[in-house]
């Protein structure tokens, strides 16, 4: 989750891991394919929770080789910046409910009752397992 302040700064309600991570996976989202760019996201999440995001970055990147220059320069630059502020608004700006935790659906910038947002864990979990399968058959050696 994203606070910003009015010198255009971005401060993340999980300090500068959430923000570097955010960063990163708005450039990914910004210039690979959205199968690479998902499969990239899942393992680089996983990641996360054993190494920081420059390791995560390295260990995860095989998803977005084609495009890890573009990325990398992206994250490196005000173009990651300027992502991360694009994705703040996209956020804030979310009908006809602001969204307040994370995880949340947002469906062509439609957010339900808050009551009714938060993911089912459960079938979020199931969900990842079927994307995790799909990924696998993808780049399976043939």
């Amino acid at each position: 989750m994203y606070c910003a302040f009015v010198d255009g700064s971005i401060r993340c309600s999980h300090g500068s891991v959430e923000c570097s991570a955010n960063k990163l996976q708005s450039c990914v989202l910004e210039y690979a394919k959205m199968k690479h760019a998902l499969a990239f996201i899942i393992c680089f999440e996983r990641s996360l929770t054993d190494s920081d995001v420059e390791s995560a970055f390295q260990y995860c990147s095989s998803f977005i080789r084609n495009h890890y220059r573009r990325i990398r320069r992206c994250y490196d630059s005000e173009r990651g910046i300027q992502l991360q502020r694009k994705a703040f608004h996209r956020t804030m700006s979310a009908m006809p409910n602001r969204i307040s935790e994370v995880p949340y659906l947002l469906v062509n910038g439609y957010s339900p009752n808050p009551d009714s947002n938060n993911l089912n864990i459960h079938a979020l979990q199931l969900l990842l397992k079927k994307w995790k399968r799909m990924f696998r058959d993808d780049y399976s050696v043939k």
